[in-house]
Parts: structure tokens; sequence; C-alpha cells
């Protein structure tokens, strides 16, 4: 029995190929260097490439011995191992023991929420292949500040880009 962690993130290519273009994009706009131009199609293009990220790689999943951590575009649950069995993943939601169902977005697809089967076939076999040791059996949520302070920076931007159009 390994006692090791293993993470899972959500790699969908769709949403890796769109980030890929952004940077392109974003890479020829700066280049050009037209001084009204340039701002503008910062401000309305820019925010695009956090976008795609908060709904793609940021998502993932974390098995240690001692928890499960579920961390979702704005939100960290994190699972006691002794709340979740083996079997306790139903399609992308998981339900621990005394407590309501949590959505694990990494095993989902970004953009029409479907399981993706080798996500969820990953985390069955990483509950377990790591060991499980004692823990505070509780289940704890938390906001992820910096997620939501990158999309408000985001919109922001579109906000911001009000200024620039002629």
């Amino acid at each position: 029995m390994s006692r090791e962690r293993r993470v899972y993130r959500r790699r969908e290519g769709q949403v890796l190929i769109l980030l890929g273009l952004w940077v392109v994009v974003m890479a020829v706009v700066l280049a050009l260097d037209r001084p009204g131009e340039t701002m503008l199609a910062v401000t309305i293009v820019g925010p695009v490439g956090p976008i795609l990220y908060l709904f793609g790689p940021s998502v993932s999943v974390v098995v240690t011995p001692y928890e499960v951590v579920v961390n979702n575009t704005f939100h960290r649950w994190r699972i006691a191992r002794s709340l979740l069995g083996a079997a306790e993943l139903d399609d992308t939601f998981l339900d621990p023991r005394g407590h309501g169902p949590v959505d694990v977005a990494a095993l989902q697809t970004a953009f029409d929420r479907r399981a993706i089967a080798a996500g969820v076939r990953w985390f069955r076999a990483a509950v377990t292949e790591v060991g499980a040791l004692p823990d505070d059996g509780r289940r704890r949520l938390r906001v992820r500040w910096v997620n939501v302070a990158v999309l408000a920076l985001a919109i922001g931007g579109w906000v911001l880009s009000e200024n620039y159009i002629p």
C-alpha cells in the first residue's frame, strides 16, 4: 500500500487548445504595439485566458492518506478519508457519510459536464492505492479567493474596455 498523495487535474484538449490560441493572439496583439488598439485588445481579449484557466485546468482532486481534497473553481472541499469508502464516488459526485454530496468538477468535461471515464477510474484506483490513515473525521469547505480575484480582474478588464472603445 502506497502512503503518498495522488493528484488528478482536468486537462481537457478543447480548453488547452483555446488557451494556446489565446496566448498566440495576445502575443500578436502585444507585438503590433499600436497605442490605442493594443490597450483595447488587451482589455477585451485579455480576460479570456484567465477565464479559460478557471473553468479548465484550475480544478483538481487530490487523494492523500488523511483526506480527499476537491478543488473546484471557486471552492475547496477537504473531506476526511474516514467519511469515504472505496465506492463512494457516484458518477462525479462524492457522497461522504453523514454529509451531502460533493461535486468533483475535475472528473467532468468543462463545457458539457459529462463524466470523464478515465478520471473516474483514476479516482477509484487512487483511493484504493493510497492507504487511509487516522484523520479528524471532518468535512470542510473553503473559498478559493485567488480564483475569485482572477475572475473579478477579468470582469474588471471587460468593464475597463468601455473606456477604450472609440
